[in-house]
């Protein structure tokens, strides 16, 4: 309890000395965010977000590259859309989007292979479909639904671009037809000949100049070279500096054995957030 003591003793202390600290300090922290910026690709899910987030210009694209189309049309795009389950685990998708037929879709990047790729999948469709259907309507209502995960490796392991799943009779081969698909894009793709490689490639780019396709370079030359992007971009680094040190202080504060109801009132008082967003970092697996 006595470390615990000191934890609050130095939030406290760091609190006070926010207004005294140094421009140096301040110029050096900004000057480190913009090179974190300099170096993200859409490959980041935070930034994938930023990219995406109510862009339907930028969705349809990458969807229509997807499909081998060029007439999809989307009409909604929401980033990190959480979908809170009633008795289980809740989920936040990167990118949820609705396209003009009225089919839903999930895009998510993913970096490292955990081996839990198509059991994530299978989570994020069927909570997709908790969302999708108003209560009391009939299961006919529901709406074609597709999960798409950029995998930065070729998590499947047969070099192929893509792999797209729907259910099928193990013996017949028969499609169900309950119109659930699961894609899987393989970012090893170096094959730059074809669209989808291109897209690849475009994802893999820190820099919008070599990026193939304008829509999605100009998208990422707003965020790294705007100045209304590049603003945006550091409030979302100093956001996520909040929430490491938040959640570090919850994590500190139960290894010493504090009561959930102290931890809470310590992060209201400490970091000057609302009850609603303490118990929020309170459900979140700390840093």
């Amino acid at each position: 309890m006595l470390a615990y003591a000191l934890i609050l003793c130095y939030n406290i202390s760091t609190e006070e000395k926010k207004d005294v600290k140094s421009m140096t300090d301040q110029e050096l922290l900004h000057q480190q965010d913009l090179e974190r910026i300099k170096k993200l690709r859409i490959f980041d899910d935070d930034f994938l977000k930023e990219v995406f987030d109510g862009n339907t210009e930028v969705t349809a694209l990458v969807l229509n590259i997807i499909f081998d189309r060029d007439d999809m049309v989307v009409t909604k795009v929401v980033g990190q859309r959480e979908i809170k389950g009633i008795e289980g685990h809740s989920v936040k998708l990167d990118i949820m989007a609705m396209d003009s037929k009225g089919n839903a879709y999930d895009i998510e990047v993913q970096r490292q292979d955990k081996g839990d790729l198509p059991l994530r999948a299978r989570y994020n469709s069927s909570m997709m479909d908790t969302v999708l259907l108003p209560e009391g309507e009939d299961y006919k209502k529901l709406i074609p639904t597709y999960v798409i995960f950029f995998t930065e490796k070729d998590t499947i392991g047969d070099s192929r671009p893509k792999h797209h799943y729907m259910m099928q009779d193990v013996e017949t081969g028969h499609i169900l037809g309950d119109e659930k698909h699961i894609i899987f894009v393989n970012g090893e793709n170096k094959d730059e000949s074809t669209r989808l490689g291109q897209l690849v490639h475009d994802f893999k780019c820190t820099s919008a100049d070599d990026m193939y396709y304008d829509v999605l370079a100009n998208r990422v030359r707003h965020f790294k070279e705007a100045e209304g992007g590049i603003t945006q971009m550091c409030k979302l680094m100093e956001d996520m500096r909040n929430d490491s040190e938040i959640l570090g202080f919850i994590k500190s504060a139960r290894y010493y054995g504090v009561s959930d109801d102290k931890i809470l009132k310590d992060v209201i008082e400490q970091f000057g957030v609302s009850e609603s967003e303490a118990k929020a970092y309170m459900l979140k697996k700390s840093a």
